[in-house]
């Protein structure tokens, strides 16, 4: 070939760095080599994108060899041979950088036979202007790996500092420690939050403004308001920061506190009450300690301390201030949902589990839109029945799977390392959490005992029944220890049993502490030997949102939605409340007939409240809204109590139907007795299936409603 021919591009890096292909997964280094004078010189001084001849091209390809940067020293270079330096000569030229941003995407499997060469003229190789009027510059590629956006949860400590609580505090704040910081807590001052990098400015605010705002606001309708404060790196020094345009996101807020703790100033005063029953229960805080000059000793100790106190105080209740479970889902559900966004959801009522953890597996799946239920081959005209129906259903299959075991209403999670393998429990968590941020019902299946130690308490588990456990060799020991008044009188085979468990010390135990050692089996059984289960279970719970940190804040309130423990038939007066009766106009035709199927029905209600029916109210409800309990939220609306005349023309009986989306209930006017509508009722609530059309009366329109076979 001739010199300064144009050949193909080959990419040429000056620096020793390790490349991988967008093509392939394998990683390729480059290792710097020597070559002869001829080549190194011949490779310096043409540009690195010049295209060979087509008589390089046949030649076989040699590997791309890095040669490191050259110093520019004109005593040492090697002058050309004479029958070389005719055809060119040495023109030093400056070195140029050339800086290439470049994004990590995952890698394509691509076969070899599938890369395609790019040559010089290809239009995606861009050539600044300077690089035209100067042919002779060298140029050298340099490489920069683009950070990647940060994404996911991080677990933080706040600490809130009152306004006034400190008069020393008013003109610069410093990171209290120690006896400062132990009153801060005391006066539930400090709390955890679990951030979420793609939080806005404002769920922030109102995420941060509900851990706090309890302590403070004692009006309804006032609003609890707080800045942000920084600490200076290797300092006790806080100090307030500047506000970025875009406001305190959730990633700013994270990168404001780096990996120490979250410190707010609050713009309210602390109760005066509050704080001397805080300092009655603590030391009292010294001003002069808490404005100690800025230090650069290290503060670990202080954070895991704080982080330990929190953690104890987060998991309790709180006596003086309580909110009811309806109250804690609307805030729950005003800072984490987009109830303007809809997800369609198509399910299959024979396989419904399965539908339901197919939608959760989806990469796009938000539990913050609102899901639109269809049933496969059923029809509705709205999505509120669906709804219900839906989430009802999906959490008592969920029951019967391969996650929970026990018996009803006292359900235990299964020691199932294939199950925790395939992420079962971290599925069921999700489902659970969707549910409840969607106003729908709670699994009602946990066994109490279980519940408390999941959010951190230690209940009393001396009269615990070991029936509940369905392990029957399980429960052969333990109520063989609990029977048993010595130690010595104990089997060999239980206290080895025993001893396996973590118990070596039941050898020489006194007869004393059998009762001790019996909680502790007990504990070891449903709780420790299960912790990584149940670990997945709430990580699954806190994925929604931080559901499961809201559980463990308040804890009792979701005792009736998480077990059975509180849970009470409906009432006849319960029940009666749902309903409003729609009767015809005054003097209508229909009016007396409607008000003699109304009495009626009365008298059915009083049936079933004294068990002389073989439907319950929550059968009725089922029927008729599509839960089995009333909502954590309740209903939207009353249940309208309608009616409908029969078609003596038709040969069969038109049974009562109901139509869950809005919420009616149809029954024939003019109904003989009330044990043929009992009859109707009866079999309309126990052959219904699904969902279908029946026209409606006057105005055509399709209604939904269960449909009867």
């Amino acid at each position: 070939m001739r010199l300064l021919e144009r050949r193909p591009a080959v990419l040429v890096i000056t620096e020793s760095i390790e490349m991988e292909l967008f093509t392939s997964e394998e990683s390729y280094t480059v290792v710097p080599t020597q070559e002869d004078e001829h080549n190194f010189c011949q490779r310096y001084l043409e540009h690195p994108l010049v295209p060979e001849t087509e008589e390089e091209d046949s030649e076989p390809q040699v590997q791309v060899q890095v040669q490191p940067k050259p110093q520019a020293k004109p005593s040492t270079a090697p002058a050309p041979r004479a029958a070389e330096a005719e055809d060119y000569c040495f023109v030093p030229g400056s070195m140029e950088e050339i800086e290439i941003e470049m994004e990590v995407f995952p890698p394509i499997r691509v076969s070899e036979s599938e890369v395609v060469e790019i040559n010089s003229d290809h239009p995606s190789i861009m050539t600044p202007p300077s690089q035209a009027a100067s042919p002779n510059r060298t140029r050298r590629l340099k490489w920069r790996r683009l950070a990647p956006e940060k994404t996911g949860l991080v677990v933080k400590d706040v600490i809130c500092l009152p306004r006034g609580h400190c008069p020393a505090l008013l003109d610069r704040h410093i990171v209290p420690r120690g006896k400062e910081q132990a009153a801060l807590v005391a006066m539930g001052m400090t709390a955890r939050i679990t951030i979420d990098y793609g939080w806005s400015a404002n769920q922030m605010e109102s995420r941060l403004a509900v851990l706090f705002r309890r302590q403070f606001v004692r009006q309804p309708g006032q609003r609890f308001s707080f800045t942000y404060l920084q600490c200076v790196q290797g300092s006790r020094v806080l100090f307030v920061p500047d506000a970025p345009t875009e406001g305190w996101t959730g990633e700013q807020v994270l990168r404001l506190c780096g990996h120490g703790l979250l410190y707010i100033l609050s713009h309210h005063d602390f109760p005066q009450a509050e704080s001397d029953c805080s300092a009655s229960k603590t030391s009292e805080v010294n001003n002069k300690d808490f404005c100690l000059e800025a230090s650069t000793e290290s503060c670990l100790e202080d954070e895991n301390q704080l982080w330990r106190e929190t953690q104890r105080r987060v998991r309790r209740t709180t006596e003086e201030f309580t909110l009811d479970l309806a109250t804690v889902l609307r805030l729950f559900r005003q800072e984490n949902m987009d109830v303007d966004v809809q997800t369609h959801v198509h399910v299959r009522r024979r396989d419904l589990l399965h539908s339901a953890l197919k939608v959760l597996r989806r990469p796009g799946f938000c539990f913050r839109t609102t899901p639109v239920i269809s049933f496969s081959g059923e029809e509705a005209d709205g999505h509120e029945g669906p709804l219900r129906e839906f989430f009802r259903l999906a959490l008592l299959e969920l029951q019967q799977s391969s996650v929970f075991e026990g018996h009803q209403g006292h359900l235990f999670l299964t020691y199932d390392l294939t199950s925790l393998e395939d992420r079962k429990y971290y599925e069921a968590g999700v489902l659970i959490g969707w549910s409840l941020a969607q106003g729908g019902p709670g699994p009602r299946c946990l066994h109490p005992v279980l519940y408390q130690l999941m959010c951190g308490h230690n209940p009393p588990l001396e009269d615990f029944d070991c029936r509940d456990i369905v392990d029957a060799e399980t429960q052969i020991r333990l109520q063989q220890l609990k029977n048993c008044t010595s130690v010595k009188l104990l089997p060999a085979s239980v206290c080895d049993w025993v001893a396996s468990c973590g118990i070596p010390g039941i050898y020489s135990a006194r007869s004393a502490d059998l009762s001790a050692i019996y909680s502790h089996l007990v504990k070891h059984y449903i709780y420790h030997r299960v912790a990584s289960m149940i670990s997945q279970f709430t990580k699954g719970l806190d994925s929604c949102g931080g559901l499961w940190e809201t559980v463990q804040s308040h804890w009792e309130a979701f005792v009736p939605v998480m077990t059975s423990a509180e849970q009470q038939p409906l009432s006849l007066e319960e029940f009666t409340q749902l309903f409003t009766v729609c009767y015809s106009d005054e003097g209508s035709q229909f009016r007396e007939a409607e008000e003699a199927t109304a009495q009626h029905w009365e008298r059915i209600l009083a049936l079933v409240n004294d068990g002389r029916t073989d439907f319950s109210f929550e059968d009725l409800l089922t029927f008729i809204t599509g839960a089995d309990h009333l909502p954590p939220l309740g209903f939207p609306r009353s249940i309208s109590l309608r009616f409908y005349c029969q078609d003596v023309s038709m040969s069969s009986v038109r049974l009562p139907h109901t139509s869950t989306c809005a919420l009616e209930l149809f029954l024939p006017r003019g109904a003989t007795s009330t044990q043929h509508l009992c009859a109707l009722l009866s079999r309309a609530v126990h052959e219904s299936l699904g969902f279908g059309h029946i026209q409606a009366e006057g105005d055509g329109e399709g209604i939904c409603f269960e449909v009867v076979v």
